[in-house]
């Protein structure tokens, strides 16, 4: 009897040893070999950083005349906060502000307002944050006003 559980003990030992090599090679082979697509890493890092260390905020108005009034762009950033204040533009209007990321939360919110002037029926503005639209109105009537806004929030929402 004593042979017999000696017998398993080792076996369960043996079986313990061989899950534990079992389990690291699993690990080890999920690991892999990197696959050569071509691209020297001192490329695309360069250009991977160039993207990664801004965020792109554009801004358009839009109208049905040829200019607006009363433009106001407000881009509140931890580093470096713009503002823009124009009487008069000409529409279609964009501009593009860079904001770098080298902080936590680089932007808080961006706002944008615009009048539409006598005669045009309606305009917009829209804002995009590398190259994703964030907020956009439109506003039709005598005194149209488009007011864009983008707040940054945590959670959802």
């Amino acid at each position: 009897m004593d042979i017999i559980n000696k017998n398993r003990q080792e076996m369960r030992k043996l079986a313990g040893r061989l899950t534990v090599l079992t389990c690291a090679f699993l690990i080890l082979s999920a690991c892999g070999m990197a696959k050569n697509d071509g691209m020297t890493g001192e490329n695309s890092s360069e250009e991977m950083s160039k993207d990664a260390d801004v965020i792109t905020v554009e801004v358009r108005i839009e109208s049905d005349g040829d200019s607006a009034t009363r433009f106001e762009a407000d881009i509140n950033a931890k580093k470096n906060p713009e503002s823009v204040y124009l009487d008069s533009i000409e529409v279609p209007f964009n501009e593009k502000f860079m904001i770098p990321k080298d902080v936590f939360i680089p932007l808080t919110s961006t706002r944008v307002e615009a009048e539409a002037v006598e005669g045009a029926s309606w305009i917009s503005c829209t804002i995009l944050y590398d190259g994703e639209v964030v907020a956009t109105h439109k506003s039709r009537g005598n005194g149209a006003k488009a007011v864009c806004e983008k707040k940054f929030r945590l959670g959802p929402g």
